[in-house]
Protein backbone atom coordinates (compact mmCIF):
# COMPACT_ATOMS: atom_id res chain seq x y z
CA UNK A 1 0.00 0.00 0.00
CA UNK A 2 0.87 3.50 -0.62
CA UNK A 3 2.09 5.70 2.05
CA UNK A 4 0.87 10.03 1.51
CA UNK A 5 3.15 12.53 3.32
CA UNK A 6 1.82 16.06 3.44
CA UNK A 7 3.81 19.34 3.27
CA UNK A 8 2.72 19.54 6.71
CA UNK A 9 4.48 17.11 7.95
CA UNK A 10 7.36 17.97 5.42
CA UNK A 11 7.61 21.09 7.13
CA UNK A 12 8.02 19.37 10.82
CA UNK A 13 10.78 17.10 10.08
CA UNK A 14 12.75 19.40 7.12
CA UNK A 15 14.66 22.56 7.97
CA UNK A 16 16.13 24.82 5.31
CA UNK A 17 19.43 23.56 6.38
CA UNK A 18 18.36 20.07 5.62
CA UNK A 19 16.84 21.10 2.21
CA UNK A 20 20.54 23.22 1.43
CA UNK A 21 22.41 19.58 2.71
CA UNK A 22 20.01 17.67 0.86
CA UNK A 23 20.14 19.33 -2.09
CA UNK A 24 24.01 19.31 -1.98
CA UNK A 25 24.86 15.88 -1.71
CA UNK A 26 22.19 15.63 -4.44
CA UNK A 27 24.60 17.79 -6.65
CA UNK A 28 27.41 15.64 -5.66
CA UNK A 29 25.59 12.07 -6.06
CA UNK A 30 24.65 13.41 -9.43
CA UNK A 31 28.21 14.64 -10.37
CA UNK A 32 29.90 11.10 -9.42
CA UNK A 33 26.99 9.49 -11.86
CA UNK A 34 25.35 7.74 -8.89
CA UNK A 35 22.22 9.90 -9.16
CA UNK A 36 20.43 10.15 -13.04
CA UNK A 37 18.01 12.82 -14.05
CA UNK A 38 16.59 11.83 -17.42
CA UNK A 39 15.16 14.87 -19.61
CA UNK A 40 11.66 15.87 -18.22
CA UNK A 41 8.83 15.68 -20.59
CA UNK A 42 6.52 18.84 -20.69
CA UNK A 43 3.53 19.78 -22.51
CA UNK A 44 2.31 23.19 -22.68
CA UNK A 45 -1.74 24.05 -23.62
CA UNK A 46 -4.37 26.47 -23.25
CA UNK A 47 -6.94 26.87 -21.04
CA UNK A 48 -9.27 30.38 -21.13
CA UNK A 49 -6.50 32.82 -20.35
CA UNK A 50 -4.05 30.62 -18.59
CA UNK A 51 -1.40 28.53 -19.89
CA UNK A 52 -1.32 24.58 -18.60
CA UNK A 53 1.98 23.47 -17.89
CA UNK A 54 2.45 19.87 -17.03
CA UNK A 55 5.63 18.58 -16.71
CA UNK A 56 6.69 14.83 -15.73
CA UNK A 57 10.11 14.58 -13.88
CA UNK A 58 11.60 11.18 -13.19
CA UNK A 59 14.95 10.11 -11.54
CA UNK A 60 16.66 7.73 -9.57
CA UNK A 61 19.43 6.95 -6.77
CA UNK A 62 21.21 4.04 -8.22
CA UNK A 63 20.15 0.94 -6.34
CA UNK A 64 18.22 2.96 -3.16
CA UNK A 65 15.09 4.93 -4.64
CA UNK A 66 13.31 5.60 -7.89
CA UNK A 67 10.86 8.16 -8.40
CA UNK A 68 9.27 10.91 -10.34
CA UNK A 69 7.44 14.32 -9.94
CA UNK A 70 4.20 15.85 -11.82
CA UNK A 71 3.53 18.82 -12.07
CA UNK A 72 0.52 20.81 -13.28
CA UNK A 73 0.50 24.57 -13.38
CA UNK A 74 -1.31 27.35 -14.46
CA UNK A 75 -0.14 30.89 -14.92
CA UNK A 76 -0.10 33.95 -17.33
CA UNK A 77 3.57 34.73 -17.86
CA UNK A 78 2.87 37.60 -19.92
CA UNK A 79 1.59 39.44 -16.72
CA UNK A 80 3.63 37.11 -14.29
CA UNK A 81 1.07 35.91 -13.02
CA UNK A 82 1.48 32.23 -11.22
CA UNK A 83 -2.38 30.50 -10.84
CA UNK A 84 -2.88 27.21 -9.09
CA UNK A 85 -0.25 24.32 -9.20
CA UNK A 86 -0.25 20.83 -8.22
CA UNK A 87 2.52 18.74 -7.68
CA UNK A 88 3.28 15.31 -6.60
CA UNK A 89 6.71 12.96 -5.88
CA UNK A 90 6.24 9.31 -5.90
CA UNK A 91 9.09 7.50 -4.35
CA UNK A 92 9.90 4.02 -4.25
CA UNK A 93 12.93 2.17 -1.70
CA UNK A 94 14.42 -0.28 -3.99
CA UNK A 95 15.75 -2.29 -1.15
CA UNK A 96 12.78 -1.95 1.38
CA UNK A 97 10.10 -2.08 -1.15
CA UNK A 98 8.63 1.10 0.33
CA UNK A 99 5.98 2.99 -2.17
CA UNK A 100 5.58 7.19 -0.83
CA UNK A 101 3.87 9.71 -2.44
CA UNK A 102 4.44 13.17 -1.26
CA UNK A 103 2.84 16.91 -1.53
CA UNK A 104 5.57 18.27 -3.70
CA UNK A 105 4.95 22.43 -3.13
CA UNK A 106 7.48 22.68 -0.19
CA UNK A 107 9.60 20.19 -1.26
CA UNK A 108 9.83 21.66 -5.10
CA UNK A 109 9.78 25.21 -3.51
CA UNK A 110 13.08 24.47 -1.32
CA UNK A 111 15.28 22.37 -3.48
CA UNK A 112 14.97 25.02 -6.03
CA UNK A 113 15.86 27.38 -3.72
CA UNK A 114 18.90 25.46 -2.11
CA UNK A 115 19.82 25.18 -6.07
CA UNK A 116 20.09 28.75 -6.66
CA UNK A 117 22.04 29.31 -3.57
CA UNK A 118 24.51 26.51 -4.04
CA UNK A 119 25.39 27.24 -7.63
CA UNK A 120 26.83 30.05 -5.76
CA UNK A 121 28.06 28.78 -3.30
CA UNK A 122 30.41 26.39 -5.61
CA UNK A 123 31.02 29.45 -8.06
CA UNK A 124 30.72 32.79 -6.77
CA UNK A 125 34.06 34.76 -5.10
CA UNK A 126 33.34 34.77 -1.47
CA UNK A 127 32.33 36.15 0.74
CA UNK A 128 29.39 36.93 -0.67
CA UNK A 129 28.47 39.80 1.88
CA UNK A 130 25.70 40.78 -0.49
CA UNK A 131 23.05 38.66 -2.49
CA UNK A 132 20.65 40.62 -4.48
CA UNK A 133 17.27 38.40 -5.58
CA UNK A 134 14.60 39.87 -8.30
CA UNK A 135 11.31 38.30 -7.73
CA UNK A 136 8.99 37.83 -4.85
CA UNK A 137 7.16 34.85 -5.37
CA UNK A 138 7.62 31.36 -3.90
CA UNK A 139 10.55 30.63 -5.50
CA UNK A 140 12.34 33.76 -4.30
CA UNK A 141 10.90 33.30 -0.97
CA UNK A 142 12.94 29.78 -0.98
CA UNK A 143 15.78 31.33 -1.84
CA UNK A 144 16.50 34.62 0.39
CA UNK A 145 15.92 31.47 3.20
CA UNK A 146 18.54 29.16 1.48
CA UNK A 147 21.11 31.86 0.68
CA UNK A 148 20.96 32.65 3.89
CA UNK A 149 22.22 29.43 5.19
CA UNK A 150 24.33 28.40 2.17
CA UNK A 151 26.44 31.82 2.05
CA UNK A 152 25.36 33.49 5.50
CA UNK A 153 25.55 37.09 3.34
CA UNK A 154 25.51 40.05 5.72
CA UNK A 155 22.87 42.09 3.51
CA UNK A 156 19.71 40.32 1.25
CA UNK A 157 18.60 42.54 -0.91
CA UNK A 158 15.30 42.02 -2.81
CA UNK A 159 12.97 43.33 -5.17
CA UNK A 160 9.93 42.94 -7.52
CA UNK A 161 7.22 44.70 -9.42
CA UNK A 162 4.80 46.24 -6.92
CA UNK A 163 4.72 47.50 -3.73
CA UNK A 164 2.74 44.99 -2.11
CA UNK A 165 4.64 41.73 -3.53
CA UNK A 166 7.99 43.54 -2.20
CA UNK A 167 5.94 44.19 1.56
CA UNK A 168 4.58 40.58 1.46
CA UNK A 169 8.26 38.63 0.86
CA UNK A 170 9.48 41.55 3.81
CA UNK A 171 6.82 39.68 6.05
CA UNK A 172 7.06 35.82 4.90
CA UNK A 173 10.72 36.00 4.65
CA UNK A 174 11.92 38.62 6.93
CA UNK A 175 11.59 37.06 10.01
CA UNK A 176 13.35 33.44 9.42
CA UNK A 177 16.64 35.15 7.80
CA UNK A 178 19.52 36.04 10.24
CA UNK A 179 20.89 38.90 7.45
CA UNK A 180 19.93 42.25 6.85
CA UNK A 181 17.24 42.37 4.53
CA UNK A 182 16.39 45.31 2.26
CA UNK A 183 13.68 46.08 -0.21
CA UNK A 184 13.82 47.68 -3.00
CA UNK A 185 11.84 49.23 -5.57
CA UNK A 186 14.07 49.02 -8.63
CA UNK A 187 16.56 46.39 -10.32
CA UNK A 188 19.33 48.47 -10.83
CA UNK A 189 18.93 49.66 -6.85
CA UNK A 190 18.63 45.97 -6.33
CA UNK A 191 22.45 44.40 -8.11
CA UNK A 192 24.28 47.82 -7.16
CA UNK A 193 27.01 46.40 -5.39
CA UNK A 194 25.76 42.87 -5.28
CA UNK A 195 28.11 40.02 -5.09
CA UNK A 196 25.83 37.70 -6.52
CA UNK A 197 22.53 38.23 -8.35
CA UNK A 198 19.30 35.34 -8.48
CA UNK A 199 16.92 36.14 -10.86
CA UNK A 200 13.67 33.78 -10.43
CA UNK A 201 10.79 36.13 -12.43
CA UNK A 202 8.33 34.49 -14.95
CA UNK A 203 8.90 36.91 -17.43
CA UNK A 204 8.82 36.98 -21.23
CA UNK A 205 11.36 39.86 -21.53
CA UNK A 206 14.73 40.03 -20.28
CA UNK A 207 14.83 41.98 -16.80
CA UNK A 208 18.94 41.36 -16.53
CA UNK A 209 21.40 42.71 -18.79
CA UNK A 210 24.21 42.77 -17.53
CA UNK A 211 26.20 43.25 -14.23
CA UNK A 212 30.03 43.57 -13.30
CA UNK A 213 32.36 41.14 -14.74
CA UNK A 214 33.24 39.26 -11.35
CA UNK A 215 29.47 39.27 -10.49
CA UNK A 216 27.85 35.59 -9.91
CA UNK A 217 24.19 35.23 -11.48
CA UNK A 218 22.47 32.23 -10.24
CA UNK A 219 18.94 31.35 -12.58
CA UNK A 220 16.14 30.07 -11.96
CA UNK A 221 14.49 29.20 -15.31
CA UNK A 222 13.59 26.22 -17.27
CA UNK A 223 10.61 27.32 -18.96
CA UNK A 224 10.17 28.10 -22.65
CA UNK A 225 7.49 30.95 -22.07
CA UNK A 226 9.99 32.95 -19.64
CA UNK A 227 12.99 34.72 -20.78
CA UNK A 228 15.03 36.31 -17.39
CA UNK A 229 18.44 37.08 -18.76
CA UNK A 230 19.47 39.40 -22.61
CA UNK A 231 20.69 35.79 -23.96
CA UNK A 232 23.85 37.96 -24.83
CA UNK A 233 24.70 37.28 -21.44
CA UNK A 234 25.20 33.76 -21.93
CA UNK A 235 27.61 33.98 -24.85
CA UNK A 236 30.01 36.78 -22.43
CA UNK A 237 30.02 34.39 -19.45
CA UNK A 238 30.99 30.76 -18.70
CA UNK A 239 27.35 28.81 -18.58
CA UNK A 240 26.98 26.02 -15.66
CA UNK A 241 23.93 24.21 -16.54
CA UNK A 242 22.32 21.61 -13.67
CA UNK A 243 21.49 19.69 -17.40
CA UNK A 244 23.16 20.42 -20.62
CA UNK A 245 20.27 19.45 -23.00
CA UNK A 246 17.04 20.67 -20.43
CA UNK A 247 18.23 24.64 -20.23
CA UNK A 248 18.08 24.11 -23.80
CA UNK A 249 14.14 24.75 -23.51
CA UNK A 250 14.50 27.60 -21.73
CA UNK A 251 13.76 31.00 -23.09
CA UNK A 252 17.08 32.61 -22.98
CA UNK A 253 18.53 29.59 -24.59
CA UNK A 254 15.56 29.49 -27.37
CA UNK A 255 16.35 32.74 -27.87
CA UNK A 256 20.52 32.37 -28.51
CA UNK A 257 18.94 29.41 -30.64
CA UNK A 258 17.29 31.42 -33.25
CA UNK A 259 20.23 33.87 -33.46
CA UNK A 260 22.51 30.95 -34.46
CA UNK A 261 24.51 31.39 -31.28
CA UNK A 262 26.18 29.43 -28.62
CA UNK A 263 26.01 29.75 -24.66
CA UNK A 264 29.60 29.70 -23.58
CA UNK A 265 29.38 26.55 -21.78
CA UNK A 266 32.30 25.02 -19.73
CA UNK A 267 33.85 21.93 -21.34
CA UNK A 268 35.28 18.82 -20.15
CA UNK A 269 38.26 16.92 -21.77
CA UNK A 270 36.10 14.35 -24.16
CA UNK A 271 34.22 17.82 -25.05
CA UNK A 272 30.97 17.27 -23.05
CA UNK A 273 29.27 20.28 -21.24
CA UNK A 274 30.34 20.04 -17.03
CA UNK A 275 27.35 20.80 -15.19
CA UNK A 276 26.57 21.79 -11.85
CA UNK A 277 27.58 18.16 -10.53
CA UNK A 278 31.26 19.14 -11.46
CA UNK A 279 30.85 22.09 -9.53
CA UNK A 280 29.74 20.76 -6.47
CA UNK A 281 32.91 18.23 -6.72
CA UNK A 282 34.89 21.31 -6.83
CA UNK A 283 35.97 20.79 -10.55
CA UNK A 284 35.50 24.36 -11.50
CA UNK A 285 37.32 25.70 -9.00
CA UNK A 286 39.34 27.52 -11.39
CA UNK A 287 35.86 29.81 -12.36
CA UNK A 288 35.73 31.03 -9.26
CA UNK A 289 34.90 34.87 -8.92
CA UNK A 290 34.58 34.66 -12.27
CA UNK A 291 31.08 35.84 -13.21
CA UNK A 292 29.83 32.63 -14.09
CA UNK A 293 25.95 31.52 -14.81
CA UNK A 294 24.54 28.90 -12.88
CA UNK A 295 21.15 27.84 -14.82
CA UNK A 296 18.90 26.10 -12.76
CA UNK A 297 16.00 23.80 -15.00
CA UNK A 298 15.12 21.79 -12.22
CA UNK A 299 16.24 17.93 -11.64
CA UNK A 300 14.54 15.37 -10.35
CA UNK A 301 17.67 13.75 -8.30
CA UNK A 302 16.97 16.69 -6.16
CA UNK A 303 13.61 15.49 -5.61
CA UNK A 304 14.60 12.30 -4.79
CA UNK A 305 16.97 12.91 -2.38
CA UNK A 306 14.82 15.23 -0.75
CA UNK A 307 11.94 12.91 -0.27
CA UNK A 308 14.50 9.99 0.68
CA UNK A 309 15.50 12.34 3.48
CA UNK A 310 11.95 13.13 4.57
CA UNK A 311 11.19 9.49 4.70
CA UNK A 312 14.28 8.54 6.67
CA UNK A 313 13.54 11.33 9.34
CA UNK A 314 9.54 10.10 9.29
CA UNK A 315 10.17 6.48 9.37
Amino acid sequence: MRKYISDEQIASVMTTRDFVESCDEAFRLYGLGKMVSPLRKEEVSREGEMDLFRLVMPGWWKGRFTGQKVIEERSDVKVGRLGSRTAVIELEDVRRGDRISFDAERITNMRTGAAGALGAKYLAKTPVRTAAILGTGRIAQALGRCIDVALAPETLRVTSRTPERRAAYRAEVGGDISCDLEVVADIEACIDGADAVFTSVPTPEPILFDVESHVHISVIGGDGRSTQLDPGLLTRRFVVPDHGEQVLKSGEFLALCQRDETPCWVKGEEDEILNIGHAALGLLEHLRGQGCIAYSSGLAIQDVHAAATIWRKIR
